[in-house]
């Protein structure tokens, strides 16, 4: 009889764990095969079913230690334990809720937009709604655990009573954590940049891969990701190659000599880019930009759908020009004119040789 005080609130304990699994139990049961016919209810089902459970679990737990345990220390500290565990459980259900119901509304506004620009915007716009809502959440998770100790309501006070001088120093102790803060708020709801913009950042092309609330993701052609802090977007100018949509202008230039047949060059470079799948037909051209000293700069141009096809194929269009002129127009090459003089029995003598331009 001496343990039957302890045996009872094990069983009531027991019994509680039992009744709480039975319920998700059946609750499984029944809204996976409601699942079947609604998509969405399955789907929802499937992200609240473990905090709903904590939840639960939660209450009854407290009702049974409340219910059965002997008045006392152990009593009082179980079912301060088991009080914030209804906290976080209630707070984590309802922070699930919210954000998936974010999630479905960034789903269904993406959808909605026809162009890509518009569903990238909107996709970031969402994740960093979600993200934010979520810290709100945390906070709010953390301030009822704390009104849950006795005299933590004259703490808060206190603090209050300080806030002014408060606010300077975490204003100065996090001057640069706040800055990101903001930089990330200001990326994604003034359009700066988007989830997927092609970037060009410290001389390099990259792709937007994840914006936070405190740093930028970019990834790299080669694989490699680069964390940026926010504020390097609002500080720092970049290029941004992708602001008004996928489709970009490439150019590149090649130095020739005077003699280049530009007629036949063009056709060529017609033929080469006909011959690609990766030219959208917006443009295409050559044009002589410069003509200084021993060179004509001509610049190559063509348009893509997106900064890879423009890539691939300045590199494919480059290498048959080269190999173009290497074979039928050999003097367009770049040549180096020496002009060699000489002096002989009737007087000086002057010669003009062509080399070949090689670098060093």
């Amino acid at each position: 009889m001496d343990y039957w005080p302890v045996l009872s609130w094990i069983i009531a304990v027991a019994l509680s764990a039992a009744v709480v699994a039975l319920v998700l139990f059946v609750a499984n049961l029944v809204l996976t095969r409601v699942g079947r016919r609604l998509p969405w209810v399955r789907i929802g089902w499937l992200q609240v079913r473990r905090p709903f459970g904590a939840l639960l679990l939660a209450i009854a737990l407290r009702t049974g230690v409340a219910a059965n345990a002997e008045p006392g220390t152990f009593r009082d500290v179980s079912l301060h334990v088991l009080l914030i565990a209804v906290v976080v459980s209630a707070v984590w259900l309802a922070a699930t809720l919210v954000l998936e119901w974010l999630a479905y509304t960034q789903r269904r506004v993406v959808a909605r937009k026809a162009d890509d620009r518009g569903r990238r915007r909107a996709q970031t716009q969402m994740q960093l709604i979600r993200r934010v809502v979520a810290v709100v959440f945390v906070i709010i998770g953390v301030a009822l655990v704390l009104l849950t100790f006795p005299g933590v309501e004259r703490v808060g006070a206190t603090i209050l009573a300080s806030a002014g001088v408060l606010s300077v120093v975490i204003g100065i102790a996090a001057q640069s954590s706040l800055g990101n803060v903001f930089a990330g708020l200001q990326l994604a709801f003034t359009d700066a940049i988007r989830i997927g913009d092609v970037v060009e950042v410290d001389g390099t092309w990259s792709t937007i891969e994840d914006i936070t609330l405190s740093y930028v993701v970019v990834s790299i052609w080669d694989e490699r990701h680069k964390v940026l802090p926010s504020t390097y977007f609002t500080t720092i100018p970049f290029i941004n190659w992708s602001r008004t949509g996928d489709s970009v202008t490439g150019t590149f230039l090649m130095s020739l000599d005077w003699r280049v047949d530009l007629d036949a060059l063009r056709a060529e470079f017609e033929r080469a880019v006909d011959a690609s799948d990766l030219w959208d037909g917006r443009a295409r051209s050559i044009l002589v930009t410069d003509a200084e000293g021993e060179r004509l700069s001509i610049r190559v141009l063509v348009t893509t759908a997106n900064t890879d096809d423009d890539w691939t194929l300045q590199c494919l269009v480059r290498e048959h020009l080269a190999t173009w002129l290497r074979e039928h127009n050999p003097e367009a090459l770049p040549v180096q004119r020496v002009m060699m003089v000489s002096s002989g029995p009737h007087g000086a003598t002057d010669d003009e040789v062509e080399h070949p331009a090689r670098a060093g």
